[in-house]
């Protein structure tokens, strides 16, 4: 294959990273000849446009995948070079060396950094198919993905697949159809890299990706989520899940919600359930730069490795009313009621979560989401909360206010029917006020002096542990926090006449 010159990043040339020089160097050694392809290759490259901060991928961890041919000016040739090269290249570097597929030769190194803050280095190596360079590149998902580096030609690249092109243009293009078919979960991967990129996906893999998304259901779960986190990762994806609404590819990553495409319009709803979902992400990005800075750095934190608060919000605003199918009603007077879809959302997340294969602690935060999604407009249904109720919100949602108030304000303005005109404006102040109180909630809260623990509870009352104590401290708090309750002595007061009326 005949090379194409291109100009790296200042420090990015392959050449320059130690650990892709080091491998160069060990295959040498080990009688196989290796080449650097996909993301490492297509993020290094000067395109003139912003390049990524670090050489961190999409998912945040540093990745360098590797195709590897046996020398065949070599007698020693192995049988299985890829897997050779790793289990040497593991030994070399002090790696994990873990055998993902040894009748494809395919292995991976990991290198963990000394420093915990510090991500782990992903070492993949495939052995060509058919033993072609050429042919294994055809194979390859995307054009860009397609960019191959020789370090014998360190000013070059091999390209042919017009993959260079399509970088400059900014274009996401399938290497062929059929390499979505042999891999489904490409389907989904094309979102992932556009938005990463920032690119578009041209016109004929668009009809690729809207013919073969039926058989994303085909693909691991694990591998799905992997894939659906990462793109949701991204800064902006409103257009491309708006896109994957269209074609069908949202109910094979959530089955759940295809049951959403039966629910209608209403009064208070202008659009069709399944579009109101959608639509939330759009407008949870268009108010994300608007929103104070407290709510966009909790954001942006991680909730688990490899998925941002952020993230985990985007799939809560996605999922949060499907426990509305199951609760639709229609009135005698043509009213739409949906009693209990706050609840049976999230009860129907755990299961989810279990087949998706979900953490706990991502299971748990979109769980409480969606269970509370109708909190915050509740609150002013019947006119101004009450201090007791503004704090009793604040502390029952703990740490998750940020979200919560994501998620109100995108369902909020996802939901613009005509039933809803005369109060649009009350309600949107109200869900603004009710945000920017939280800082002077917990500011407030810092300040209450701790009057009386759970043994104190205990001797008082004279009972044994249990979940009743829990209880009698929320409200004891809750009772400082609007001044009911000043010193020890007006909580023991307290505490004694909570028991008494419990006892009643």
């Amino acid at each position: 294959m005949l090379g194409t010159k291109v100009s790296f990043l200042p420090g990015r040339s392959p050449l320059e990273v130690d650990v892709v020089r080091q491998i160069f160097s060990i295959a040498s050694g080990a009688g196989v000849k290796a080449y650097l392809v996909g993301g490492a290759v297509r993020d290094a490259i000067d395109v003139g446009r912003k390049p990524a901060q670090s050489l961190k991928g999409e998912a945040g961890a540093i990745d360098f995948d590797f195709a590897v041919l046996p020398d065949c000016s070599r007698a020693d040739t192995k049988p299985n070079p890829a897997i050779s090269l790793a289990l040497v290249v593991a030994e070399a570097l002090a790696g994990h060396f873990v055998m993902l597929d040894q009748s494809n030769d395919i292995a991976r190194v990991v290198l963990v950094s000394a420093e915990p803050s510090e991500p782990q280095t992903y070492l993949d190596f495939a052995g060509c198919i058919e033993g072609s360079l050429e042919r294994d590149i055809l194979r390859r998902d995307f054009t860009v993905n397609a960019i191959v580096f020789d370090p014998e030609q360190p000013e070059m690249v091999l390209d042919p697949t017009g993959g260079m092109q399509d970088l400059r243009d900014n274009i996401i293009r399938a290497v062929s159809e059929s390499v979505l078919v042999d891999d489904p979960l490409r389907v989904l991967r094309a979102y992932r890299f556009a938005a990463y990129l920032g690119a578009e996906i041209e016109p004929v893999t668009r009809g690729y990706l809207r013919q073969h998304a039926k058989l994303l259901g085909q693909v691991a779960r694990e591998r799905i989520s992997y894939e659906f986190f990462t793109l949701m990762n991204c800064e902006k994806v409103a257009r491309l899940i708006v896109e994957m609404g269209e074609i069908g590819l949202l109910e094979e990553i959530y089955p759940e919600l295809k049951d959403c495409r039966r629910v209608t319009a209403n009064s208070f709803h202008h659009l069709a359930l399944f579009d109101h979902s959608v639509e939330t992400i759009p407008q949870l990005e268009n108010r994300f730069q608007a929103l104070p800075d407290w709510v966009q750095q909790s954001a942006q934190l991680p909730l688990v490795p490899g998925v941002t608060r952020l993230a985990a919000t985007k799939i809560a605003a996605l999922l949060h009313d499907i426990g509305k199918p199951d609760t639709w009603e229609i009135t005698a007077e043509g009213r739409h009621t949906f009693i209990g879809h706050d609840k049976l959302g999230a009860e129907m997340i755990r299961p989810l979560a279990d087949r998706e294969k979900w953490s706990k602690t991502m299971t748990r935060f979109v769980e409480r989401l969606v269970l509370w999604h109708l909190r915050p407009g509740h609150l002013f249904h019947t006119g101004t909360p009450s201090p007791k109720a503004l704090n009793r919100f604040y502390r029952t949602v703990g740490e998750e206010v940020p979200e919560l108030m994501m998620l109100a304000f995108a369902d909020f303005g996802a939901t613009c029917g005509a039933g809803l005109a005369a109060e649009r404006d009350r309600l949107e102040q109200c869900l603004v006020d009710l945000m920017n109180g939280y800082p002077a909630y917990i500011e407030a809260t810092k300040k209450l002096p701790k009057l009386m623990d759970g043994a104190d509870v205990m001797r008082i009352l004279g009972i044994k542990p249990g979940p009743i104590i829990g209880e009698i401290l929320n409200s004891l708090t809750e009772a400082q926090e609007i001044k009911e309750v000043m010193n020890v002595a007006q909580a023991e007061a307290f505490v004694r006449s909570y028991k008494a009326v419990e006892n009643q």
